[in-house]
């Protein structure tokens, strides 16, 4: 199980968001492999992911050249188009860095991807959503937001206030989803797509 597998959306917007996550197996792989995810930040920096992190830090509030100097046991990064996660792909798969790895988005998106690639699936997870009292969740429009942290850490509160901030133009949406990223740590939250979402609820 991962936390970047129950995000909430359309099609056409979770076509703009896939998350990966690389990470050396306990028992396995870890020692050594500091210099791996280093390599891995390297690779990384030669896209434009429009998120990234380590657990610890993400895009909002630290830099990836720094990130290369710092311990990290996990590595993750968004892409808002699949041409450059694949190109991101291909270039993992050459480096061969012998990393756990897993990709979060559209089934058929991701294995069209790795399927180009010559690349077979491992194992495939589908969330079953969620369960139990619904009627207790924010709004859909909150949680197409608020599923973008694994963690749950952006609260619905503070995604609403940044609705009222931008309906109020105090902020732009792009502001607002910058803010809204920087609570999570992991770096999984997708700000381009928050920020479209954040543009269409205060329009209404």
């Amino acid at each position: 199980m991962t936390h970047t597998l129950h995000r909430r959306g359309d099609n056409q917007s979770l076509q703009e968001d896939y998350v990966v996550l690389i990470m050396p197996a306990q028992g396995v792989n870890v020692p050594g492999s500091d210099e791996k995810l280093k390599t891995l930040w390297e690779i990384f920096s030669h896209y434009n992911v429009v998120n990234f992190g380590n657990g610890n830090y993400n895009k909002f509030n630290l830099s990836l050249e720094d990130l290369k100097t710092k311990k990290s046991m996990i590595g993750h990064a968004v892409f808002k188009d699949k041409e450059t996660l694949g190109k991101f792909v291909k270039e993992l798969k050459e480096a061969d860095l012998g990393l756990s790895t897993v990709l979060s988005g559209l089934y058929d998106e991701v294995k069209g991807c790795c399927g180009s690639l010559g690349i077979k699936l491992h194992t495939v997870e589908h969330s079953l959503g969620v369960h139990g009292n619904t009627k207790k969740l924010p709004p859909e429009n909150v949680l197409e937001i608020h599923t973008m942290c694994g963690h749950a850490l952006i609260s619905p509160k503070l995604i609403e206030a940044m609705v009222e901030e931008i309906k109020k133009g105090k902020k732009t949406a792009e502001a607002a989803a910058e803010e809204l990223a920087r609570q999570c740590s992991c770096g999984i939250f997708n700000p381009y797509r928050a920020a479209k979402l954040l543009k269409k609820m205060a329009s209404v």
